[in-house]
């Protein structure tokens, strides 16, 4: 059996021929739970410290979301305007209802693209057409609000900032 040196050997052994599809199932997943090693490129088994290879310390470095902040904020915007929905009267009895339920759902779905990673041309167009019609629905509320003289909350504040991160990240986007 001939042992590849940049790839670690499975541990686990198998006895029947019958077993081949879950050895490869086996050695993918092993692959997939494995450290690289920065300076000799070895593939280590995630619960080494230090390279199997050269016996450098490996460092396993936590893997956060490039566009957190993207995605919070289209989750926090839709989460207002569905709330909104919900328990605004102005929102509800007016024509408000559509754009407040298309703009928090394609939100909803936008922070979730953002928040796996997901950076795709469809994901910008839904994560921009989710922030027009926040602003422009939200704008509305706050200017009926100041004509009622209620107290209405600047909810369009949220995707103003919303779009300038956008705007901001267009070039990693």
């Amino acid at each position: 059996m001939h042992r590849d040196s940049r790839k670690f050997p499975p541990f686990i052994f198998y006895t029947s021929s019958s077993t081949e599809e879950s050895m490869q199932k086996s050695k993918k997943n092993d692959l997939q739970k494995s450290i690289k090693c920065v300076k000799c490129d070895f593939e280590n088994p995630a619960n080494m410290k230090f390279c199997g290879n050269c016996g450098a310390k490996l460092s396993v470095t936590p893997t956060t979301p490039e566009f957190e902040g993207l995605a919070l904020l289209h989750i926090t915007g839709s989460a207002y305007l569905l709330i909104s929905l919900f328990f605004n009267t102005l929102v509800r009895d007016t024509v408000l209802v559509v754009p407040y339920l298309a703009s928090g759902l394609l939100g909803l779905y936008a922070g979730y693209e953002f928040h796996r990673g997901k950076t795709g041309m469809w994901s910008k167009i839904i994560s921009i057409l989710a922030i027009v019609m926040g602003v422009v629905s939200t704008s509305y509320l706050f200017w009926m609000g100041l004509e009622l003289r209620g107290v209405i909350g600047p909810a369009w504040v949220i995707f103003l900032i919303s779009a300038w991160l956008l705007w901001k990240d267009r070039g990693r986007l």
